[in-house]
């Protein structure tokens, strides 16, 4: 078993994959569960392998709750294209597949037991430190998946990283690339730059009120007061319950017995084993020779350092350390469970061989003392009962807000309060205005026109909300004498940009033609990481090159929107005293990631890919 267990168990790459791939998951949860599979109607396939509608809608699903997590109760689906996220979910899915048959390809290969100990060691699916099946399952449910394809997800994850680890950990830089590196880093130059400020401009900027007005009349949509309403609001939320929830000692016990076999549920072993790979016959005679010295009386961890063909284990005796039984295959398993501490097992036959088991010793999650945590479990029960009334009540809110035309009545029925927002645009407000459902139950048509209770919104986890609107505002073009002033200042900057654009191209060509120019403000022999240099002409200067006849010109736009003009002088090649290790290392690790990508870019390109 188990050299491949722990070779790619225990490696930087795989935790790290294991890890995203976890999180990502956990966090990001999917409703439906589908398929790895494709069909006759798949939407894309990449040599002759199906990429499933299925896994698209999964995608598009987790793009959209990637989304839902940055952006919390701010986040509106309604501001996403969806036939964008789908085309970049389908892109995404097709560069996955062929990174995958390019692993394959390339012989890389993922173990079941390097799988199964990737999972039993991810703490997002362990309790108290100790694989735990049901929360494993409950995870993977809610990401969209079955242990079946989940597990192939992972392989192909991980197979697809290592990869792409061969390529970059391969990469290296050569002491000339190196050199040139750091001859380019201390490069100097000479150049000079006059700046044209913007503000400076809008003083000569004049404008007229037959202007103003036609830009108003031209722009209004710029100048409307945004629509808007206010809500009034009935809220149900199960913290506010457990107040009202009466615990009975039974059922604190109870969950206590709960917590108890849970944790003999979790117990984990301490083996050793003795390993011969094969079962033939002359494996067979070989480990009854070996069974009959440790009848004799010779000691386990002698005989397996002796014999053990187990290298990762052997020199230590033959200890696996802990894991769960799961780790294990059946067979493995079935014999370490049914031993006594410090007993030894019977020849057992699996797949990876004969082996002699020995349970060093057991070890379970450490419950704490009733009395120490009977608090905590009252506090558990109390929000279990208070999520079931929170139910209980939700139903009602829904029966009653659905009837009534108004929230007065649901709101006495259920002992709520109406409480009344501050007017807020679709845009959001405060509170529970900030919520998207909020926002767009609020400005539905229903709603806002038909004077009706909009239907129950759950906000989070325990908490809904129940609105109608109170006051409605409609959305029109504010008056001009009201906007004059945004109006003036938009049309002078307009102006102003465009003259000062057309200064610094006519200051450019007088530079050109070699005419006088005032305000140079003139750098001598500056590096790439010069300071005291705005930040847009030291990188421009850094790209132009020197013309045939001298000085080089350039126009660009800086900060503020101020323009400026560079004249770039002279450039003088720096010598580099010495090349270090984390230097080559740097450029290494630039050229790794472009070899990997140009290998990426060649396998899309041979790739025969369909897209329906």
């Amino acid at each position: 078993m188990l050299q491949n267990i722990r070779d790619k168990s225990q490696g930087t790459a795989a935790k790290v994959i294991v890890g995203l791939i976890i999180c990502t998951f956990a966090l990001f949860g999917i409703e439906s569960i589908v398929s790895l599979g494709g069909g006759e109607d798949a939407p894309a396939t990449v040599n002759g392998e199906d990429i499933s509608e299925g896994q698209i809608v999964q995608m598009v699903e987790m793009q959209m709750n990637r989304f839902k997590a940055q952006f919390g109760e701010n986040f509106d689906p309604s501001f996403l294209d969806e036939n964008m996220l789908r085309d970049s979910a389908t892109e995404s899915l097709i560069q996955e597949k062929v990174l995958k048959q390019a692993a394959e390809e390339a012989g890389v290969r993922v173990s079941d037991q390097a799988i199964d100990q990737m999972i039993v060691s991810t703490p997002q699916f362990q309790e108290n430190g100790v694989f735990d099946r049901n929360r494993f399952d409950m995870i993977i449910r809610n990401a969209g998946f079955t242990r079946f394809t989940y597990r192939e997800m992972l392989r192909d994850n991980v197979a697809a990283n290592q990869n792409r680890l061969a390529w970059q950990l391969t990469a290296f830089a050569t002491d000339s690339e190196a050199k040139r590196s750091a001859e380019l880093e201390v490069q100097k130059r000479n150049f000079a730059y006059v700046e044209f400020a913007l503000e400076d401009a809008k003083k000569e900027v004049v404008v007229t009120d037959e202007e103003l007005n036609t830009y108003y009349e031209a722009n209004k949509d710029q100048y409307k007061s945004q629509e808007k309403v206010r809500v009034e609001y009935i809220e149900l939320d199960r913290a506010n319950l457990a107040d009202e929830v009466i615990v009975e000692e039974e059922e604190i016990e109870s969950l206590y017995s709960d917590r108890e076999a849970e944790a003999e549920s979790n117990k984990e072993y301490r083996a050793a084993h003795i390993l011969l790979i094969g079962s033939d016959e002359e494996a067979q005679t070989k480990m009854k020779e070996i069974q009959s010295k440790l009848n004799a009386g010779e000691a386990f961890e002698t005989l397996a350092e002796a014999y053990s063909e187990d290298d990762s284990s052997k020199m230590a005796g033959g200890d696996l350390g802990f894991s769960t039984s799961e780790v294990y295959e059946d067979e493995f398993a079935a014999a370490l469970e049914g031993l006594e501490e410090n007993g030894v097992s019977n020849i057992v036959e699996t797949r990876d061989g004969l082996h002699l088991i020995k349970l060093l010793e057991t070890r379970k999650p450490e419950l704490p003392a009733f009395a120490d945590i009977k608090s905590e479990l009252e506090s558990e029960v109390k929000l279990s009962k208070a999520g079931k009334l929170y139910v209980e009540r939700l139903e009602i809110l829904k029966d009653e807000s659905y009837s009534a035309d108004n929230l007065s009545a649901p709101a006495a029925s259920l002992s709520l309060e109406v409480k009344t927002t501050p007017f807020f645009t679709r845009q959001g407000g405060v509170g529970i205005a900030k919520n998207p459902k909020v926002i767009e139950a609020a400005f539905s048509e229903d709603v806002l026109y038909d004077n009706i209770n909009s239907a129950v919104i759950e906000l989070a986890d325990g908490k809904a909300v129940v609105v109608r609107v109170k006051d409605h505002e409609e959305e029109a073009v504010k008056p001009f004498e009201s906007v004059k002033s945004q109006v003036e200042v938009a049309l002078v900057n307009q102006k102003a940009k465009k003259a000062l654009e057309e200064k610094a191209e006519s200051q450019l060509a007088l530079a050109k033609e070699g005419q006088a120019v005032d305000g140079w403000v003139v750098f001598e022999g500056k590096t790439r990481k010069a300071e005291g240099v705005e930040s847009a002409v030291l990188e421009e200067a850094f790209k132009m090159g020197l013309a045939d006849s001298g000085s080089s010109y350039k126009r660009i736009s800086i900060k503020g929107s101020n323009q400026a003009i560079i004249r770039l002088d002279a450039i003088e090649q720096g010598e580099v005293a010495e090349v270090k290790e984390e230097d080559k290392d740097e450029i290494a690790a630039t050229k790794s990631q472009a070899e990997f990508n140009a290998y990426k870019t060649l396998k899309m390109d041979v790739a025969d890919i369909v897209r329906s």
